[in-house]
């Protein structure tokens, strides 16, 4: 027995004495993948990119286009104005593309223009919208050229306000992220692409008015249990096609107090709806958002004066942005995270700044 017991105690001892490998931050989540072509899913809140599929490689976006053009119109107009179309906006367009029926000569409010322009995808109202802010087609493409840079884009480049086929028209699943991630933070912009249905008034060639039904399906039947394209968190969107772009679409999905966008490039008829679905459910699954000034303790607590770019601060005096949030995987801590600190900074800084973290995740911007 005594020797029995020796043994187990040696057993135990020889246990306790084995070195255990600390455990690392858990691995950036991958087991998701799409059938399109290209593709982007990003956090609206952080920017992180959750997921990815030749991001950077340029595509053909079709009508998705219009998304940009959008955002363009309402930061340079009222929604009161007026609009008139002219032969050439509505004719200048290619066979059999989408239209709201605007004939020459009618005249619409930007508020009306900006719903044929995103519900019923209408080319001729992209047109006349584009020659109302610049004056042409190719002013207006200027302007979309300026916007996506500031933007952050730079695998893109835009010819017209439509997305009708030309080489020289095309972007990335990231930089389209980027637009559409700007779209959503603009409340009227988020407000129309999520609209169901509008109706345009009478013009003298349509005297009855022109209903236009929004055409991507996840937003259309989000209330729909019954529909395959039932996706409660969709709540805007834009579609696009073209022979050569095949099918493009921009959603923006919310649940739980997260904001989603994804993007997919050159799908075909049957999967850009799915693909969507597939890696929005994987994200809000897969990721959790922090929110830092519920867990970060640096620079804010303690009694020594902080020195941020040779000013000395109280903590008392700091405080961390209530909304900043950073992107994590379910199951990672927050202090899991990297973080620096960078006092040059951008332009657009929110008042009272005076220093910016950023935080680092498995090498990913968070």
């Amino acid at each position: 027995m005594k020797r029995l017991l020796m043994l187990l105690i040696c057993i135990c001892l020889s246990v306790g004495l084995v070195p255990v490998a600390a455990l690392g931050a858990p691995l950036w989540p991958t087991d998701v993948s799409i059938q399109a072509d290209g593709g982007v899913l990003m956090d609206a809140d952080t920017g992180t990119i959750l997921y990815g599929k030749n991001e950077n490689q340029p595509y053909y976006p079709a009508s998705i286009t219009k998304m940009l053009t959008a955002l363009i119109v309402l930061e340079h107009c009222s929604l009161d104005e007026m609009v008139s179309f002219s032969h050439d906006d509505v004719y200048n367009v290619e066979a059999g593309s989408s239209s709201a029926g605007i004939d020459e000569g009618d005249v619409l409010t930007v508020r009306d223009c900006l719903y044929a322009l995103m519900l019923a995808s209408a080319n001729e109202s992209a047109n006349a919208l584009a020659c109302h802010v610049a004056g042409s087609r190719e002013a207006f493409a200027q302007l979309m050229n300026e916007k996506a840079s500031s933007l952050g884009c730079t695998g893109s480049h835009f010819t017209n306000p439509s997305g009708l086929n030309d080489e020289d028209h095309y972007t990335t699943a990231y930089d389209m992220a980027l637009i559409a991630r700007a779209v959503f933070q603009n409340p009227l912009a988020l407000e129309i692409c999520s609209t169901k249905r509008a109706f345009i008034p009478a013009t003298v060639n349509n005297p009855e008015g022109v209903s236009c039904s929004i055409e991507h399906q996840l937003v259309k039947n989000n209330e729909n249990p019954d529909s395959e394209y039932y996706f409660p968190a969709a709540k805007a969107g834009k579609t696009g096609w073209t022979s050569q772009a095949g099918q493009t679409l921009v959603t923006y999905a919310e649940k739980d107090g997260r904001r989603l966008v994804a993007v997919t490039l050159k799908s075909t008829e049957k999967t850009h709806y799915s693909d969507t679905m597939t890696i929005l459910d994987f994200a809000f699954k897969r990721f959790k958002n922090a929110r830092v000034r519920d867990n970060e303790i640096e620079y804010v607590t303690g009694t020594e004066p902080v020195l941020i770019d040779g000013t000395a601060y109280e903590p008392s005096e700091l405080m961390f942005d209530e909304a900043a949030v950073i992107t994590l995987p379910e199951d990672a801590r927050f202090t899991d995270a990297e973080k620096s600190l960078e006092t040059k900074l951008p332009q657009k800084h929110p008042k009272g700044a005076v220093a910016r973290l950023n935080y680092i995740y498995n090498e990913r911007e968070i």
